[in-house]
């Protein structure tokens, strides 16, 4: 597979109480077309500041990410981003809200509502379109939030835990709504969460980050797809690599606690 998103040198520091704090420290990483890719660390290993980098919402401080061999500036429309909060319009009902990136990009309004309607039914929201975010659960709102970023249809997603905030049962819903979509349309997905269990069902390939965003862990996961979500995790493959992954956390998070020491 062709590489999508190419990661050369990648540093990226904050000035905090006059003191450079580096979040980022010369990070390689290369995400191949197709895959889906998770991130996965403690708070503070610099997992959101890779993608809102990877997003081209923060520059680097120095080195560079490439997207299909061309440098990334700015938000690029072949590029989904969901992130940790919900960010739909309060004003705009649900269709109104996932017809915003059509309506942004000039698609006229009949496609746009047909297509706004064909992405919230396969988030499980058909029934609920004039609705207004504030009479949402928190499940509606990221699946909201999930149709609007997918109905453009972009080729790579990147996803920052984005069903944290959720309850166990309502958690695995939508991780086997995401496979599913995922499935139809093969997007390059980058997903940071800091969840195990969440990372081997999800993804082909997962990563732990440590202090700095220094890879400790790179592990394929071999698991068969289509995964069931609910079922996969008594697997022995399973155990196998959430062993090894939890390892490599616990190796991160001393990283990570021992660099706040410092500071």
């Amino acid at each position: 597979m062709s590489t999508v998103i190419h990661i050369e040198q990648l540093s990226k520091s904050f000035v905090r109480n006059d003191q450079e704090i580096a979040v980022l420290r010369n990070m390689n990483l290369d995400i191949e077309s197709g895959s889906f890719v998770v991130i996965a660390g403690p708070s503070g290993c610099g997992k959101t500041t890779l993608l809102n980098i990877v997003a081209g919402l923060l520059p680097p401080s120095s080195g560079a990410v490439y997207y299909k061999g061309a440098p990334i500036s700015g938000p690029r429309l072949e590029v989904g981003y969901l992130t940790q909060k919900d960010t739909l319009m309060p004003w705009r009902s649900v269709e109104r809200n996932v017809e915003m990136p059509l309506e942004i990009r000039g698609v006229a309004a009949p496609e746009r509502r047909r297509r706004a309607a064909e992405f919230i039914r396969l988030v499980g929201l058909a029934g609920f379109e004039k609705l207004y975010p504030h009479e949402l659960s928190g499940g509606m709102l990221r699946r909201a939030s999930l149709a609007r970023m997918l109905v453009t249809m972009p080729e790579t997603l990147l996803l920052d835990e984005p069903f944290a905030a959720l309850d166990a049962q309502l958690r695995l819903e939508l991780q086997n709504e995401l496979l599913s979509l995922w499935s139809r349309q093969r997007s390059s997905v980058l997903f940071v969460t800091h969840d195990l269990e969440e990372a081997i069902l999800l993804g082909d390939r997962v990563l732990v980050l440590g202090a700095g965003g220094r890879i400790i862990a790179d592990e394929p996961v071999t698991l068969p797809r289509p995964r069931d979500v609910f079922h996969i995790r008594f697997r022995p493959e399973f155990t196998s690599l959430h062993r090894r992954l939890w390892d490599a956390l616990m190796e991160s998070r001393s990283q990570v606690q021992r660099q706040e020491v410092k500071l």
